[in-house]
């Protein structure tokens, strides 16, 4: 879950700055192609790597107002809903999968797995396959850095990122009524989270 939320907090970072931390943007797009990993945290390399994501995560549901963040809340509960959507559509899951084992060959070619055109790759896969599903996930942000088609890519990107994660939450038992109605056990467990990582 704060994967999903870590996704949805960079795309809205580059939504209004056109900024994203790289180290951040580079988590969730390995997490990506990572197959067979041993444990969730492994998926991540590491749950320090994903400390922005917890923290954001403790403060979307804590009880005070000032600190929640109505687009990023509404980026997250998309993410998890459109996750229930793509489970409904095995064949469009396989051509996600089947897409996504090609993309270690870019990696390779291109050097690096945060190059513009691996980003640009899983852009695509995105925009062919989950775009379909309604209701879009409508970004908020500047237009001047919402124009821009690395941005776009990078936007799409960590969508698809988001989907893998909520995909990975819903695996481990997560229900989207549990991130509405359970929230003081998500904090209690987000807590010793931070604290570990």
């Amino acid at each position: 879950l704060a994967a999903v939320v870590q996704a949805a907090s960079l795309v809205k970072q580059i939504a209004e700055t056109g900024q994203v931390d790289q180290a951040e943007l580079e988590t969730m797009l390995n997490s990506l192609v990572v197959e067979n990993a041993a444990t969730t945290e492994a998926v991540y390399d590491g749950i320090g790597n994903l400390r922005s994501g917890i923290r954001e995560l403790n403060m979307q549901l804590s009880k005070k107002k000032d600190t929640k963040d109505v687009v990023l809340l509404r980026y997250i509960i998309s993410l998890l809903h459109l996750e229930r959507q793509l489970a409904k559509r095995p064949a469009m899951m396989d051509i996600i999968s089947r897409e996504i084992e090609q993309i270690p060959q870019h990696i390779e070619y291109f050097d690096g797995i945060n190059t513009p055109q691996v980003i640009a790759r899983f852009a695509d896969i995105y925009h062919r396959t989950v775009s379909e599903l309604k209701p879009q996930i409508q970004v908020y942000g500047d237009p001047g850095f919402l124009q821009q088609p690395d941005n776009v890519n990078r936007i799409r990107a960590l969508l698809l990122s988001g989907i893998r994660a909520a995909v990975l939450w819903r695996q481990k038992g997560g229900r989207r009524w549990q991130f509405l109605f359970q929230s003081n056990k998500i904090i209690a467990a987000a807590e010793a989270l931070y604290a570990s990582s």
